[in-house]
Parts: C-alpha cells; sequence; structure tokens
C-alpha cells in the first residue's frame, strides 16, 4: 500500500481576505484594539497592561523589597491588601508569593520552592554572619517582650555592641574590631533589610515589626535553643539559616556591605 502525502496541492487554500508579508507569508493578525473601558488607558506607546498606575506601582514597590509596611505615606501596603488577588497573579508570573501579615501590617515577597533552576532570581539573598544572625535572633527576643505592651522594641548602639561583645571570637575581641563587626552590622540592618528604623534619638533604632516575618520562629525556646547552637559552634563555622526578607534591588548600588 503507497503511503499517502500532502503536497501543496492538497493544503487548504487561504481564506481570500488573508493579508501576506513581503515573502508571500501569511501575515500575523493585528493586534486588537486596546478596550480603554476592561483594559484602562494607555499608559505609554505600546502599553499592553492591564493594571492601573496605583497596581503597578505597588508591583514595583514589592519587587523592590525587602516589604511594605502601613506606615508608608502613600498608602501603597493597602492598596497591595485591597488588590493581593490580582497581585498574587502576576506574580506567580515571576514565581513568586506575596507574605502578608494583617496583624503587624507587613507585605513582603518569597520565592516558591522549585527545584527547576531560574525560579528565585529576582529574590537574591546575602549570607548573613555568625554575629549578624545572633544579634537579629537577640532582637527577636526583644520584639516579642514587647508585643501587646503597645510600645516600640528599640535598641541603641551601645547595647549592639554589647551583644557582638558577647559573640565576637575571642581572638578578635579588642574595641576596634567589635565596633567594625556592630556598626557594619548595623548598616546591613538600617540600609538594607530595614529591620532597624530610625528614630529622633542618634544610635537608636526601632526594631522593624517585619523582624518576625525574617526569623519565622513559631516559639521563643525555640530561638534560644539555636541561639545556643550558634554560641556553642562558635569554632566550627556553623550553617546559618538567612533571614527570609528579600534583598532590595537597590542592595548592589554603592558599597558592598560584607
Amino acid at each position: 500500500m503507497s503511503e499517502t502525502s500532502l503536497d501543496s496541492a492538497d493544503a487548504p487554500a487561504p481564506a481570500e481576505d488573508t493579508d501576506f508579508d513581503a515573502d508571500g507569508y501569511p501575515a500575523a493578525p493585528a493586534p486588537a484594539e486596546r478596550n480603554v473601558l476592561v483594559d484602562g488607558p494607555e499608559l505609554f506607546p505600546g502599553d499592553t497592561g492591564t493594571l492601573p498606575l496605583k497596581l503597578r506601582q505597588a508591583l514595583i514597590r514589592l519587587l523592590r523589597g525587602p516589604y511594605l509596611d502601613a506606615t508608608s505615606s502613600d498608602n501603597v501596603y493597602n492598596t497591595v491588601v485591597d488588590n493581593q488577588a490580582e497581585l498574587r497573579t502576576r506574580l506567580s508570573e515571576l514565581f513568586l508569593t506575596l507574605v502578608i501579615d494583617e496583624d503587624r501590617k507587613v507585605a513582603l515577597l518569597r520565592p516558591v520552592d522549585m527545584p527547576e533552576p531560574h525560579t528565585a532570581v529576582l529574590q537574591r539573598q546575602r549570607e548573613m554572619t555568625r554575629e549578624e544572625t545572633l544579634l537579629l535572633l537577640r532582637m527577636r527576643l526583644l520584639l516579642d517582650r514587647h508585643a501587646g505592651t503597645g510600645n516600640d522594641a528599640v535598641i541603641a548602639r551601645t547595647d549592639i555592641l554589647e551583644i557582638i561583645e558577647g559573640y565576637v571570637d575571642p581572638g578578635q575581641r579588642d574595641a576596634k574590631s567589635v565596633e567594625d563587626v556592630a556598626d557594619a552590622a548595623i548598616r546591613k540592618l538600617v540600609q538594607e533589610r530595614r529591620l532597624l528604623l530610625p528614630t529622633e534619638v542618634e544610635n537608636v533604632w526601632v526594631i522593624s515589626g517585619a523582624l518576625p516575618l525574617a526569623l519565622p520562629y513559631e516559639h521563643i525556646g525555640d530561638i534560644v535553643t539555636f541561639m545556643q547552637a550558634l554560641t556553642d559552634a562558635a569554632g566550627e563555622q556553623p550553617e546559618l539559616p538567612d533571614p527570609e526578607l528579600p534583598e532590595p534591588a537597590s542592595a548592589n548600588d554603592g558599597e558592598d556591605i560584607a
């Protein structure tokens, strides 16, 4: 039995109203005309997006990181909460998930947990040193002690120096090295992760309510246990869990704080 082949004579003829390009192939269909009532106004030439300006700006703020909270003057946190379903759909396309803590009024992004490569590029984490991680854990304990009191948890540079001094390698425990480690940690927590918020008093900061999302321990005892494990392993270079706040998009601008 001979095989039947489909040659050009058997191919369906193009519709009579089909347009052709310069090479004689059927031209791609023209893009559908924008429906302003459905898609909103065009924000720039060639705009194919459908989110209104306010939501696009909120999306950018989320992507910049490290988090949003209710203290912003432009109410962008409320915009995110009110439109979270639409934003979650857009963020899923980027392998990101939106986390909202309505009690602390904090919103942030986290990469989805997927084994495939190239799914967490937008939310790069920078490693914390042992001393910085222990400082964060102490700050988390301080924040939890203030929970429900109506008062902000604050910490001063002198407190941070005292904490760092207790955890710095004994062979490097001179005043200069302790101050260098402490000031580097402060710069990172103030400028990059925004876990220390400035006050009117110099060298005194409010501990951000986003810290529990960065270090999501359910029980205070777990924090104490982990701190003890880090202290016991001081000379063994233990593997530290990085805080789960994403680095802001501007983290690479300027000096790289190690």
